[in-house]
């Protein structure tokens, strides 16, 4: 199992996709996440940062992702965190990692069993993930080999309007 997170760090200073991996046939280290599992994707961030002022955006016209120039759609002094979000909608290909880079640690002839893009996070501070609606159904996905076990019956909440403060200290 291959989980993707992709946020902005302000103390890595870039936004990063951070592969975690889980499994008994690794093909490199253990189960989570090792430090060639954080890719930055941010290459113009000493000019996308304001110098004076951290964590605000210096007006850069674009940021570049992958050796594209995307506009940045913001005013000089507007939050980072704000500024990166703006770049999801149209361009979250280029935030996520490529099919090489998910399967640098997972056997090449392992088959895509299933992927979710979204899906109903409980508060795992209120529900265990035993008590998950989601979990069990992976789990069950996952023993029998079968996607169609995978049937959610709670709306997805994984957008990070449902968690605007995630992350932050």
């Amino acid at each position: 199992m291959v989980v993707e997170t992709v946020g902005y760090n302000p103390r890595g200073m870039n936004v990063y996709d951070v592969l975690h991996y889980y499994g008994n046939c690794l093909t490199s280290g253990g189960p989570g996440y090792k430090n060639d599992d954080f890719l930055a994707r941010i290459e113009n961030m000493d000019h996308v940062e304001n110098r004076d002022e951290p964590e605000v955006f210096a007006g850069t016209p674009f940021i570049r992702v992958r050796e594209e120039d995307l506009p940045a759609d913001a005013p000089p002094g507007t939050d980072l965190v704000d500024v990166f979000r703006t770049l999801v909608p149209e361009h979250r290909e280029l935030l996520l990692a490529t099919e090489a880079e998910v399967r640098r640690r997972i056997p090449g002839d392992l088959p895509r069993l299933l992927q979710l893009d979204e899906w109903h996070q409980p508060d795992l501070f209120e529900v265990p993930p035993s008590g998950a609606e989601v979990y069990r159904q992976l789990a069950e996905v996952l023993v029998t080999s079968d996607p169609r076990q995978y049937r959610p019956s709670e709306p997805p909440n994984t957008h990070w309007t449902n968690w605007p403060e995630s992350g932050s200290l």
